[in-house]
This record gives structure tokens, sequence and C-alpha cells, in this order.
């Protein structure tokens, strides 16, 4: 094989490798007093303390996410959106990821104890 095709080859999947180590290290990253925050339209309607198991449907107008807490971790469990992006993301219990369900505008993240985004910083 040629140096030219390689080199590039190697650096990009060196970089996707990081890429990877970099999401998942964020996805369960660790918040103190870890609370989940329920936005719809970019609005917060319910802060719900991972400590709290709990389940509640979320009416989003048109259609409607089920959110599950528990064992510190939340999930929507079941949605009437087509393509349930939202409930095959699974549970999040910190870190910079959140669910998101886009045809309902919800979002879930998880909160510091005072109610800010926890980035890791």
């Amino acid at each position: 094989m040629d140096k030219k095709i390689i080199i590039p080859t190697a650096a990009l999947v060196l970089l996707a490798g990081i890429l990877v180590v970099v999401w998942l290290c964020m996805k369960n990253g660790k918040t103190d007093d870890p609370a989940a925050e329920i936005r719809l339209n970019g609005e917060v309607i319910k802060t719900v303390p991972l400590s709290e198991d709990c389940e509640f449907t979320v009416d989003c107008g048109g259609g409607y996410n089920t959110v599950r807490i528990q064992n510190g971790a939340v999930a929507v469990v079941a949605a009437d959106c087509p393509d349930k992006v939202c409930v095959r993301t699974g549970e999040i219990s910190g870190g910079g990821v959140p669910i998101v369900c886009l045809p309902h505008r919800l979002e879930i993240v998880v909160v510091n104890g005072e109610n800010e985004v926890d980035a890791g910083l």
C-alpha cells in the first residue's frame, strides 16, 4: 500500500477512537446530587432527583413520552414518536449527553444539585 493512504487512514482511525472514548466518558460522568431536568420546548417543566424512583408521562401536545427514574438513572421507556431515538438512548445518570425526542421537542438532562448542567469541569 501507498504511504499517502496508510498515514491519513491511521490518523482518522485514531481520531475516531479518541472521540468514542471522550463520548463514553461524558455519557457516564458523575454529578453531585444529580437530578433529571425535563424540558419541553426549551422550558423546564419538571426537575426530579435521581434518588427518587418514579415513573410519569409527559404530554407533549400531540404525543407522549413516559419517563422512568430508577436506581439513580433516567430513561424514556415509551413514546409514540415515529423514530423512538429517545427510547433507544437508554438510561443516563450523568455527564453531558442528554435524552432528546425531536418530534416532541422533549429534552432530559442530568443536572447537579444547583440545577446547572454538569459538564464535568
